[in-house]
């Protein structure tokens, strides 16, 4: 996983910098404009967190017959190479820390599981969407 800036929300680049490898910290700003290239919140967190995942390994040695579309990294590179949705299995999780500034500090976990099908979607379509309650619970232990 990885950070994301919010402005680059729709690219499929990978930052090698924002690269998750243990936890990620984010610098908290009153500041009316700020650097999201970087984990950065307002105070009245008013900017998402964004974070992507990359799948690797999925297929190798395959060759695409067809060489007249252009090869798109999405869900539809998944249909061309005959992988079966039901072959895929997608779910993160990870805790959220928040400090306040009484120096309260507070922990809650998230465990999503990632659709591959949500109604008449799939992810073969290129991508889908998940929309998701955020009503988790956070319990003070310091």
């Amino acid at each position: 996983m990885y950070y994301k800036n919010i402005n680059n929300f729709a690219k499929s680049d990978i930052i090698e910098n924002n690269i998750i490898t243990d936890k990620l910290e984010f610098e908290v700003t009153s500041e009316d404009e700020a650097n999201l290239d970087n984990p950065v919140l307002y105070n009245n967190l008013a900017n998402p967190i964004v974070l992507s995942y990359v799948n690797e390994n999925i297929k190798s040695d395959y060759t695409l017959t067809n060489t007249s579309t252009p090869i798109t990294y999405d869900g539809s590179l998944l249909k061309k190479c005959n992988i079966l949705l039901n072959t895929l299995k997608c779910k993160i999780s990870f805790d959220i820390f928040i400090v306040n500034n009484l120096d309260q500090e507070f922990k809650s976990s998230v465990y999503i599981d990632i659709p591959l099908e949500n109604g008449d979607k799939t992810l073969y379509d290129g991508n889908i969407t998940l929309k998701k309650d955020t009503n988790f619970i956070f319990y003070r232990y310091k």
